[in-house]
């Protein structure tokens, strides 16, 4: 008889155990169980289906053809029950409130403060992850994000953190080197220089100058990367203001008069637009404006 409804849940996890072991009783142990519950189990399921779902004929059971396509099912179901569980635990009973940041963010501002965080949000973790690529709020388990940019990410919600003015920056050594000093954006012969920049093809450069051909270029993973290149005098990289401030100030970095074109670019807070976590992330919004304002 066809049966026109899906096998009792309670029984999936059992056959998942037992096919990703192959063995009925380390599954039995790892669930508690007998190895004989386990079978018996797993003969109902498969009495339910009209299939065999093992070959039971070699010391190990194996799965026939038709259990490797029910593994596949009941693990999608096991992986999908385990992940909502973490996230169910990180919301309500362990609050974590995961956020993006790039690297040079997380480095100079969000690490070296992070107490003043856990005194806005008491009893919430704060988790910082970094990388070059924007996060995917569908598929990644992310609250919030700190993007550079602007503004302008469909089904988002965009709070805008810091206007960032651009500069041309590098080391003093580099920029005596080159007779840069005092020179206009105009008088500032790119084509001649080393550019650092975080695009393959320089894209950030070429906004500006289309038809751009530099002497050499320096490609990095990450903004923090470019300008610790520019610091190590191997070329010219943007100076990001404020972030980069505290590198002006203290001499790691000089800025040229050279000045690029008004590029309206920001830093940004991003989330969807649905928050699970809205008061930490109120929290987190208030933490980080209160740094981006000190370093104006």
């Amino acid at each position: 008889m066809i049966q026109t409804k899906a096998p009792p849940i309670q029984w999936i996890p059992v056959f998942e155990a037992a096919a990703r072991l192959s063995s009925f009783k380390q599954a039995a142990e790892e669930l508690c169980v007998t190895p004989p519950a386990v079978s018996q189990q797993i003969k109902v399921l498969e009495e339910y289906l009209g299939t065999a779902l093992f070959d039971r004929s070699e010391r190990r059971p194996k799965l026939t053809p038709a259990g490797e396509h029910y593994y596949k099912i009941a693990r999608s179901i096991m992986q999908s029950h385990t992940k909502g569980y973490r996230e169910f635990q990180r919301i309500y009973q362990n609050p974590t409130l995961l956020v993006s940041a790039p690297l040079f963010v997380a480095q100079e501002l969000l690490i070296p403060n992070y107490l003043g965080f856990r005194a806005l949000a008491p009893g919430v973790e704060l988790r910082i992850m970094t990388g070059s690529e924007f996060v995917d709020f569908d598929n990644d388990a992310v609250d919030a994000a700190i993007r550079f940019g602007q503004g302008n990410w469909p089904d988002l919600e965009c709070r805008m953190l810091c206007r960032v003015e651009l500069g041309v920056v590098c080391a003093p050594d580099y920029r005596d080197a080159r007779g840069l000093a005092g020179l206009t954006w105009e008088q500032l012969k790119l084509d001649q220089q080393v550019l650092i920049s975080t695009k393959q093809d320089i894209s950030d450069w070429r906004r500006h100058v289309s038809d751009l051909n530099p002497v050499d270029r320096i490609i990095c993973d990450s903004y923090y990367a470019a300008v610790r290149s520019a610091q190590q005098g191997l070329g010219l990289t943007y100076g990001l203001k404020p972030v980069i401030n505290a590198w002006l100030q203290d001499g790691r970095l000089v800025e040229l008069e050279a000045r690029p074109p008004e590029s309206h670019m920001a830093y940004w807070l991003v989330t969807p637009r649905e928050i699970r976590l809205r008061e930490p992330v109120e929290a987190l919004q208030l933490w980080v404006q209160g740094l981006f304002d000190a370093l104006s």
